[in-house]
């Protein structure tokens, strides 16, 4: 089996010391495992991916609508403002043009989408535009390119005495057009008006609309998406197509979606993550405020959360609140009473049923009208998100009874709160052996990268009834002078040590998800993060790299293996399928390490080596998106041994043919 010592913070700190004292020559190790000697059977469900709505990781993120704010919903619950409805447009925009924006909800495009805008031009050719995100002074926020098609739409209605023509068109910040236009006659009922451009050069744009004739119209519900989105054909329009193959390249074999704190909500009672509100037509979905301080458009919704497990070959595992708000926030209103929980799980067992149900039925046939008739085979489902106490037990027992009571075929993933170690998951766990033993346990923890490193072996001594599912975990850095905890290549070497005790324990532990996954350049409220993207680009970052490196190499068995050497800060671990063998190696020392390989029952020939490796603080940036990349090479095997050095600070997976 793999030799470890349990490294404390203090004997850590010491053996950190007496190796920076050493000459790198002294620094050689063996490893030792036989192909044919395996221990424990591996979950196919391993890695992972959890999507959460924060750092604008929906909208302005995953979802390709362009427009910010399209259907004028926004709205802080904490601190309602009519001028937060403007958010992400500007208003009379042309020289000598006068006018008036007036926030309206009389006779709205329907009582889900209650806010419009009611323009009036009094003078001359009234512009007004959607400015996309990040936009500034002198450019728009929308990025086009030339020679690409963009589909564009919009709800719009004379009010009654407007005479002339509305145009739509694609044009800079300034106005001059980059595409050819389009105008519109419109009626005194609301219509939707549909169009297309094919942008002349690549550009920062707005999305501009002129009034050319006097009187108001009524707006609402605008929409730009590229016509080579992802799921183009989808009813929100689709994703962005760059973030989508980030995701498929990380080989997921499950996806845990919506969040997260979104999921709780935080603060009051509407706030709740309601996924009735995200499915159906676009039009017709209730926005929400978003906990972490921005509107959602819920554009991505449960259907096509579904439909982008369905495309990645993940299991889809949605989370439902359990009748909490956020219990890490400060909140205004009580959570749902017994009575209302009782009720409440109805909409539980109506999600299943929208997932799994017979197209007879009122939430199968919906998901058939939206264009998937065949059930997504729903398996997983979890109740509450970083939640603990009696509060979350007794709402949690009658969910879980009604779930299990219609549904025995789903697995339940319950809370063990939102920290590692104490008296709250130490008493989480008490309550789930005693009561919900059947159910994954769902752990969350954010930690230095040292602890991770000195924690490798946590679930070795783990009871194997009870699975458990790492939903949430990453190695935090200290934060630098630019505000931010680094994704430099340090932490994702703590994170790979740590995941070799996954792998080495992953008869009970049977999903892990790195957190957060997504975060748009400047518009981020937490980090580290996995992935980063601006406008036009993603950034991969070296923990993106260990998640992805990690996920393609699952063995079916862990296969015994023993280290031998003084370096203790080298993790290992050894897998198998019938038709290959994985040697996973971290080296998370300062210096190098010459090791031996001796393994039996490997036939001779080349083994593939992935590494990653580098500066221990080297980070990617946009700059240089590149800095911190694995490499592939081969290494002859022959004999039953080899040898291999692993550079300080460096992930290795060697890859055996067994056959």
């Amino acid at each position: 089996m793999n030799r470890r010592i349990t490294l404390h913070a203090g004997r850590l700190l010491a053996l950190l010391l007496a190796v920076a004292l050493l000459p790198a020559s002294a620094l050689a190790s063996t490893l030792t495992a036989d192909a044919s000697e395996t221990t424990v059977e591996m979950s196919d469900t391993l890695y992972g991916l959890f999507f959460e709505d924060i750092n604008y990781g929906a909208d302005g993120g995953l979802y390709a609508e362009l427009l910010q704010n399209r259907s004028f919903e926004y709205e802080d619950i904490l601190n309602p403002r009519s001028v937060d409805h403007y958010n992400g447009w500007g208003f009379n925009l042309n020289f000598g043009a006068t006018g008036t924006a007036i926030v309206s909800t009389e006779n709205p495009l329907n009582e889900n989408n209650p806010t419009y805008m009611r323009v009036t031009c009094t003078k001359g050719d009234y512009r007004f535009a959607n400015l996309g995100y990040q936009s500034t002074t002198f450019s728009g926020g929308i990025p086009v390119e030339k020679g690409k098609t963009y589909r564009c739409f919009v709800w719009m209605r004379n009010a009654g005495d407007f005479e002339g023509t509305v145009e739509i068109a694609l044009t800079k910040r300034t106005g001059k057009s980059i595409a050819v236009p389009k105008s519109f006659t419109l009626t005194d009922e609301w219509q939707k008006y549909e169009l297309t451009f094919t942008p002349s050069y690549t550009e920062d744009a707005v999305l501009s609309f002129y009034m050319h004739g006097t009187g108001s119209v009524d707006f609402d519900m605008a929409s730009l998406m590229p016509a080579d989105a992802f799921g183009a054909d989808w009813p929100n329009g689709g994703l962005r197509a760059d973030l989508v193959q980030a995701l498929m390249d990380l080989n997921p074999s499950f996806l845990r979606f919506p969040g997260g704190c979104i999921v709780e909500g935080s603060y009051y009672r509407s706030n709740f993550y309601d996924w009735k509100d995200t499915v159906g037509p676009i039009e017709e979905r209730d926005e929400n405020f978003n906990t972490w301080g921005y509107m959602m458009s819920y554009g991505l919704g449960y259907y096509e959360y579904f439909m982008l497990a369905e495309a990645l070959g993940a299991e889809p595992l949605p989370v439902v609140h359990s009748g909490l708000l956020c219990q890490a926030r400060d909140v205004f209103e009580a959570p749902l009473t017994i009575e209302e929980t009782h009720a409440y799980a109805q909409d539980i067992l109506d999600l299943i049923e929208f997932a799994n149900g017979d197209v007879t039925t009122e939430w199968g046939a919906l998901r058939a009208e939206m264009g998937h008739p065949e059930p997504f085979d729903l398996k997983y489902i979890g109740i509450g998100n970083e939640n603990w106490d009696i509060v979350y037990w007794t709402r949690f027992e009658i969910l879980y009874d009604y779930v299990k009571e219609a549904h025995p075929e789903i697995t339940i993933v319950s809370s063990a709160g939102p920290v590692a170690e104490g008296s709250l998951p130490a008493s989480a766990w008490a309550t789930i052996r005693a009561k919900f033993a059947d159910t994954i346990v769902d752990e969350h923890y954010y930690m230095s990268g040292d602890w991770f490193l000195s924690h490798t072996n946590r679930y070795d001594s783990y009871p194997r009834t009870t699975k458990v599912f790492v939903g949430e975990f990453a190695a935090h850095e200290a934060t630098q002078a630019n505000g931010r905890r680094p994704n430099n290549l340090y932490s994702a070497v703590c994170e790979a040590a740590y995941m070799t005790g996954l792998e080495r324990n992953s008869d009970v532990v049977v999903m892990a998800s790195y957190a957060p996954l997504m975060a748009r350049e400047g518009m981020q409220q937490w980090t580290p993060d996995l992935i980063w993207y601006n406008a036009r680009e993603v950034m991969l970052t070296p923990n993106y790299y260990v998640q992805q490196m990690f996920a393609e190499t699952v063995g079916d068995q862990v296969v015994a293996s023993e280290y031998d050497g003084i370096n203790q800060l080298v993790y290992h671990v050894v897998t198998r399928t019938d038709d290959v063998l994985y040697v996973k190696l971290v080296n998370a020392s300062a210096y190098e390490d010459a090791m031996t390989l001796n393994l039996a029952g490997v036939p001779d020939g080349d083994a593939v080596v992935r590494q990653l490796t580098g500066e221990k603080n080297a980070v990617n940036s946009f700059s240089n998106k590149d800095a911190v990349v694995p490499t592939t090479d081969s290494m002859a095997f022959a004999g039953g041994t080899a040898e291999i050095t692993l550079p300080a600070y460096s992930v290795t997976i060697l890859t055996f043919q067994l056959q």
